[in-house]
């Protein structure tokens, strides 16, 4: 086992830490944040620094504002207000709501400066109890939008679907029966993953209510995040944390937070009619799954307490006694999510161009004719092998949009929107059946 915990450490590097303020009212900006340095403000209000988490007979919640202010939040169900509570002055804010509904929502932010005891403009974000079940195959949208790695850029998301017509204004969503697909690598790098994150989340039941779908797959940094892996978050993202009062990971627990819940039921392969999406590809070593039986094993392997805890070694050990797992057994989990074949992880389809006869055969197996990746970085959406693969990861993350729009004749117009509203045909836009 001692290969196993060598690999589970190195790939678990620490992040960025600063100090730790409590989740209380008198929380205040850490040292180095612009907040306190002169320099522009980050964004942290509403689902900026948005934490809920399910707890008891109620929901947890904790959020931030802009300014030194008491704190206020409701939970709504059925247009009426079931419970309100108010928080000391300050920057940091948490309070435990007691309710119970399949959907609640939730009116926070910072009471109205006039000490009337009024609110303030409060945000609002409405919470499932349960995340919707995954869809990994269906028919149905002829206009299907896709998103490479976008990595917290919240801001160049929604441009590029307001640029689309898929949102308006108030960043609803307008996109009929349209499909977007986030490729997975929400997380990391980019300073509004948090806001990102929510963005979808409600995105998602907006499509979903109107006939089209937000999906959403698991990527590495999902995966990474979830396991403890911090090397990657953004200074801002993890001064959200530490105003919380809490380590990073926790705030996407798959037990209890709602984001967290949600991300660890995302799918990792998904078919849309004879499109196949993935983060990294499909690699040799599953390419005789069928979706089914990858998602009946993502499903068991994410819900493992294992899942979490690749770097307790103590607890790797434990588990391997209490569970009877062999070091193959673990190794074949520990694969799954981080290893160089993962579907998560693969990144030879895009890296060579020698692979014909695999992605054929991945094609074949799971009845597509196209395979739209991540992960892998280029520097502009790109497709090869006579277009039978579209690489979707930029090195500028979220510059850009593909767009795929049914022909008459069975194939699909491929476009790339730019964030200048410029857009550019792809090489195999017009082949018959491509």
């Amino acid at each position: 086992m001692s290969g196993l915990l060598g690999c589970a450490v190195a790939a678990a590097g620490a992040g960025w830490t600063g100090a730790s303020a409590p989740a209380s009212g008198g929380a205040t900006p850490p040292a180095g944040s612009p907040a306190r340095t002169g320099q522009p403000a980050w964004h942290v209000a509403g689902e900026y620094g948005l934490y809920v988490a399910f707890g008891g007979r109620g929901l947890e919640v904790r959020w931030l504002t802009e300014q030194e202010r008491p704190g206020l939040v409701r939970a709504i169900v059925g247009g009426r207000v079931v419970d309100e509570r108010r928080t000391d002055r300050g920057y940091a804010h948490a309070a435990r709501l007691r309710v119970q509904a399949p959907e609640v929502t939730l009116e926070y932010g910072a009471e109205h400066p006039d000490g009337a005891g009024g609110a303030a403009a409060l945000h609002r974000t409405r919470i499932r109890a349960e995340p919707l079940p995954p869809e990994i195959d269906f028919t149905g949208h002829d206009s299907v939008f896709v998103f490479g790695d976008v990595h917290g850029e919240f801001d160049r998301v929604v441009s590029l679907l307001g640029l689309a017509g898929l949102i308006d204004a108030e960043l609803r969503w307008t996109g009929g029966s349209a499909v977007v697909a986030f490729l997975g690598d929400l997380f990391d790098r980019g300073h509004d993953v948090t806001r990102l994150l929510w963005f979808v989340y409600g995105l998602e039941r907006e499509a979903r209510e109107a006939g089209g779908r937000v999906i959403t797959l698991l990527g590495n940094h999902e995966a990474m995040v979830l396991s403890g892996d911090l090397r990657y978050v953004a200074p801002k993202e993890q001064t959200i944390a530490d105003l919380h009062g809490m380590s990073y990971e926790t705030l996407f627990d798959p037990d209890r937070s709602v984001l967290g819940r949600w991300i660890a039921a995302k799918p990792g392969l998904v078919r849309l009619e004879d499109l196949l999406f993935a983060h990294g590809g499909v690699s040799p070593a599953y390419v005789d799954s069928s979706l089914e039986e990858y998602q009946d094993t993502l499903e068991t392997f994410i819900a493992e307490p294992l899942f979490t805890r690749w770097r307790d070694e103590a607890f790797l050990r434990e588990y391997a006694r209490e569970t009877r797992l062999d070091t193959a057994q673990l190794y074949r989990r520990y694969d799954f999510f981080f290893g160089p074949e993962s579907v998560l992880w693969y990144r030879d389809l895009v890296l060579a161009d020698t692979l014909g006869d695999h992605l054929d055969a991945v094609l074949e197996r799971f009845g597509a004719r196209i395979h739209v990746v991540g992960h892998t970085p280029v520097r502009t959406i790109r497709e090869s092998y006579g277009g039978k693969l579209i690489a979707a990861d930029l090195l500028d993350a979220a510059a850009e949009m593909l767009r795929l729009i049914r022909r008459r004749d069975g194939g699909w117009n491929r476009t790339v929107i730019r964030l200048d509203g410029g857009t550019v045909t792809l090489e195999s836009a017009g082949a018959p059946g491509a």
